[in-house]
């Protein structure tokens, strides 16, 4: 269960900065951080299903981790875009 959950944990907090559009540095960096947490976490996978010749596959665990990452992706992009323009950090708004 700590799996599913795991996954989408992240849900409330990015539904909560998309509404105030406004990201405070220290919070947008938290965010970006966990997130590259997660991609190299799959990074991991993918190292270790090619190099231990008895590496046990989780599928679960990719699913949940892929997810994941895929719920960052958005973030991802208005993070490093506005990082590159060294502009405020603003996520626009749905409608």
């Amino acid at each position: 269960f700590s799996i599913y959950l795991e996954a989408i944990a992240i849900l409330p907090q990015l539904i909560v900065l998309q509404r105030y559009r406004e990201v405070e540095n220290l919070t947008g960096n938290y965010v970006f951080f966990m997130g590259s947490y997660r991609f190299l976490y799959i990074l991991n996978w993918i190292y270790r299903a090619h190099t231990e010749p008895h590496y046990k596959h989780h599928w679960v665990v990719y699913f949940c981790g892929v997810l994941q990452t895929l719920l960052y992706a958005d973030f991802f992009y208005y993070y490093l875009k506005s990082k590159s323009q060294g502009g405020k950090f603003t996520l626009p708004t749905a409608g």
